[in-house]
């Protein structure tokens, strides 16, 4: 198991630490207790009890972390106390009693800054996206799909309240009572309730569409596949149907379970899918028809769609199609 290297930033420089299962540190910032618990496959918990002398900043520098990687969604839950998040891309925000945090930062790894002096519990978890697919059976919530994409330029985050239930089950993983696999089987049971809970927190309760609505989404429907290869921005498209670009995408949750460009990127991926299972087309040509400049890019986004590369989906399904005949024979 990798350590984790955290970067302590101080006035006259910053010092690593490591974290491993349980690492206590006392000086005169802080005296802290940061557990790290990597409880399966693509789930990994970090919990920290501190007592903050002086103004702290920490940066985690997690060797499984980086643009190149596996996507992973973090949460930060503060059961007591505050702490401001540095995100890339000028993100700034508070993980505090009132509110939780749920984010995935691009390129570097976000800075904690705490501020001194108070008492500080934080639970935070991390889920990698295969494991949250495989949890979801591939149905992610839309609220969390923004987290999630294979190619991200910009950090996202998801703010949501933290209720008096969502700060109780964060403090549960503080004192388990349970040692060995029955303490890595609750705290996976928490997490789940964890993010269980900050879904539920983000859905919003549907709004009919009016007449002249599904006769809009109609319209931005047919416009938006005439031509997967060259489609029309969501302005010009909400423009095209007089619709707002936000009212425009909700009406789309409503009527089809996905934004304008996330129904754009399932329609490519699936004629995409069908061009290569026909061999009517090389790889490259198929991705170039359906609208991506790059391949590779296309690869990423066929392999987040269906869980394996183009190629080698396709020659699943090929041999699983044969396996009958074969016996039959």
């Amino acid at each position: 198991m990798e350590d984790i290297e955290w970067l302590l930033h101080q006035p006259d420089g910053g010092r690593a630490l490591k974290v491993n299962e349980r690492t206590r540190i006392s000086d005169a910032q802080w005296d802290a207790v940061i557990e790290r618990i990597d409880v399966a496959p693509g789930l990994r918990v970090f919990l920290t009890h501190a007592t903050i002398h002086s103004d702290i900043t920490v940066q985690s520098r997690d060797p499984g972390s980086g643009p190149e990687s596996t996507p992973w969604a973090s949460s930060t839950i503060a059961v007591e106390g505050h702490v401001e998040i540095e995100i890339p891309d000028g993100l700034q925000v508070t993980a505090g009693p009132d509110q939780a945090v749920l984010f995935r930062p691009s390129g570097r790894d976000p800075r904690y800054h705490v501020k001194a002096p108070q008492r500080l519990r934080l639970a935070g978890y991390a889920l990698r996206r295969d494991r949250l697919e495989r949890m979801f059976d591939g149905a992610i919530p839309p609220a969390l799909l923004p987290l999630l994409e294979p190619e991200m330029e910009t950090s996202r985050v998801i703010c949501m309240h933290a209720t008096r239930r969502l700060r109780h089950l964060a403090e549960g993983l503080f004192a388990p009572g349970l040692n060995g696999p029955l303490r890595l089987l609750f705290v996976e049971g928490v997490v789940l309730q964890l993010l269980a809970s900050q879904m539920a927190s983000q859905i919003r309760p549907a709004r009919i569409l009016t007449a002249r609505e599904r006769e809009a989404v109609t319209t931005a429907h047919r416009l938006l596949l005439l031509d997967m290869r060259r489609p029309p921005g969501l302005g010009d498209l909400a423009d095209a149907v007089g619709l707002s670009e936000k009212r425009l995408n909700a009406c789309f949750r409503s009527e089809f379970g996905s934004t304008v460009f996330e129904l754009l990127r399932n329609y490519r991926l699936e004629h995409a899918r069908i061009a290569l299972e026909s061999g009517a087309a090389p790889l490259k040509q198929i991705a170039w028809r359906v609208g991506y400049n790059h391949v590779s890019n296309f690869i990423n986004a066929y392999t987040a769609r269906y869980g394996a590369p183009p190629r080698r989906h396709v020659l699943k399904k090929q041999v699983a199609a044969a396996m009958p005949a074969s016996r039959a024979g």
